[in-house]
């Protein structure tokens, strides 16, 4: 059994049922933030790669056996494992669950928006890194432009964000963050 080239996953498109699932979890979100009694901590992974992703070479991956690799198109392993839940339980740390999380809604988080600025920061001009420490290098040094104002506006707008989703459906709540670097 060799290796073998394989294609990624593209992300899907909304169904008509998600839609109507994010602006119903997006409304429970809301409601939980809006308690007062809530610390809100956002989490999220992101994977850089030495080339920038638009190119052809990182759209798919190698394998010998693809059932052990991520058909995820973001590489993102499950945040609602049983190994995870287990632990926020056991260390009785909240989280959000399922049920109240908008599925597939970019918009509903700033962290996905943060990354896509830091991402389009180190890889400005066509930069590539040659190893893995460049690459480490290169973010911290592009992170510490990131203008902390324009971030924390982000994350202090979420509840306003949640809203607008839950009214309407989530195309119709994105907001357009402009940044000059």
């Amino acid at each position: 059994m060799g290796i073998t080239y394989r294609r990624k996953k593209r992300a899907l498109k909304y169904t008509d049922q998600q839609l109507n699932e994010i602006s119903t979890r997006a409304s429970r979100l809301y409601r939980t933030l809006s308690s007062g009694n809530v610390e809100l901590i956002m989490n999220d992974e992101k994977y850089f790669l030495l080339y920038i992703e638009s190119m052809s070479a990182n759209r798919s991956f190698y394998a010998s056996d693809p059932s052990v690799a991520s058909p995820e198109p973001d590489s993102a392993r499950s945040h609602y494992g049983l190994t995870v839940i287990q632990y926020f339980n056991q260390n009785r740390i909240s989280f959000v669950s399922e049920q109240s999380n908008p599925q597939n809604c970019p918009q509903a988080r700033p962290i996905e928006t943060l990354w896509f600025i830091l991402e389009q920061m180190v890889y400005a001009g066509g930069w590539e890194a040659k190893n893995v420490d460049q690459l480490k290098r290169r973010t911290s040094k592009k992170l510490s432009e990131l203008d902390i104002d324009v971030a924390q506006t982000m994350f202090s707008n979420i509840r306003k964000q949640l809203r607008q989703i839950a009214d309407k459906e989530p195309y119709e709540a994105c907001s357009f963050l402009f940044i000059v670097y």
